[in-house]
């Protein structure tokens, strides 16, 4: 009887390693594995398991992704547009009633829950946890009025008169305009926080400093001087305030390697994209054609690709999608 068992064994071993040696297994092996396939499984090298494409146009300015020629003036106007509407991070403010021409640094909340001033006296502080300059909101800047040495940035700011201009300005060059509108004294515990810092729906810039009799032994002026202004937007100007309808270019076709579409024939255009897929469904900025250029792009790989082409505003606006080609 154990004879009978010993021989069976051998007997399925050899059967077994006939079946690897002609690859019988290997052959079941790759077979179930299509048959998973077909029905919706995905191996390790399928191309499913790659999230598709999600790469967008670069963030460059404008005018370093279009060439801009005789617009450059368009270009600014739309781009100080949008500083107007997303605030920028003021470097500089200057005050040409006073003479005022200062660098202006981040200043946040002391452990005692006053704002912090800037250690220089010739330099001025913005409250950065609060509103930027150009946006909605109190936007506000503090300075000191004199120090042991003598005046300091803000000593004139009291001779300030409604209708006086204040310029903030950012690392780029890129400058908001506010208006005075009134001059306040207040005890410097007893300043309406809410009106300097609150929220409002306007575009304000208050800005604060000592004022009064100086109180030696509290080390400090008895009052605060604020001054609210308010931003003068460049959109009030009708002679700058430019309309344009977003329009996604139209006639876009394939011709051997080359993709075509009629120009948008209106104003603030800096040019368009070029959008390509593979499968028709994930396109991929591809190019960026200048509005004085000619409208159309060399496509190496055309065959088979499908192609759209987006219109460009100088204010940074992208048109919805044109007919898609292919």
């Amino acid at each position: 009887m154990k004879w009978k068992i010993y021989f069976t064994l051998v007997g399925l071993t050899a059967l077994l390693l006939t079946a690897y040696s002609t690859n019988v297994f290997a052959t079941w092996m790759v077979e179930d594995s299509e048959q998973e396939n077909e029905r919706g499984e995905l191996s390790a090298n399928s191309d499913e398991l790659t999230p598709p494409s999600t790469e967008k146009p670069s963030d460059q300015p404008l005018d370093k992704e279009f060439t801009v020629l005789n617009d450059k003036e368009t270009l600014k106007k739309f781009q100080q547009k949008n500083k107007e509407e997303g605030g920028l991070t003021p470097s500089q403010v200057k005050i040409p009633a006073i003479d005022v021409d200062a660098p202006i640094e981040k200043v946040g909340i002391l452990e005692n829950g006053q704002m912090g001033v800037p250690e220089g006296t010739e330099t001025v502080g913005w409250f950065e946890p609060g509103t930027k300059p150009g946006q909605t909101g109190n936007a506000v800047l503090a300075g000191h009025v004199d120090s042991k040495k003598g005046p300091a940035v803000f000593f004139y700011l009291d001779q300030l008169a409604q209708g006086d201009e204040i310029i903030v300005t950012d690392e780029e060059g890129t400058e908001l305009i506010y208006t005075v509108q009134r001059l306040e004294s207040y005890p410097a515990n007893d300043a309406p926080i809410d009106e300097i810092f609150g929220r409002t729906d306007k575009k304000n810039l208050n800005l604060i400093t000592c004022t009064g009799t100086f109180n030696r032994q509290k080390g400090t002026h008895e009052e605060r001087l604020v001054v609210y202004t308010e931003l003068q937007s460049v959109t009030e100007d009708e002679n700058t305030e430019k309309e344009f309808d977003i329009q996604a270019p139209k006639n876009i076709e394939v011709s051997g390697s080359f993709v075509k579409w009629h120009a948008v024939r209106v104003e603030g255009v800096a040019g368009y994209r070029v959008y390509q897929s593979g499968d028709g469904e994930n396109f991929t900025h591809v190019g960026s054609i200048s509005a004085h250029e000619r409208k159309s792009f060399t496509a190496d790989e055309a065959n088979g690709q499908s192609y759209y082409v987006t219109t460009v505003y100088f204010d940074g606006t992208e048109s919805e999608p044109s007919k898609t080609v292919k």
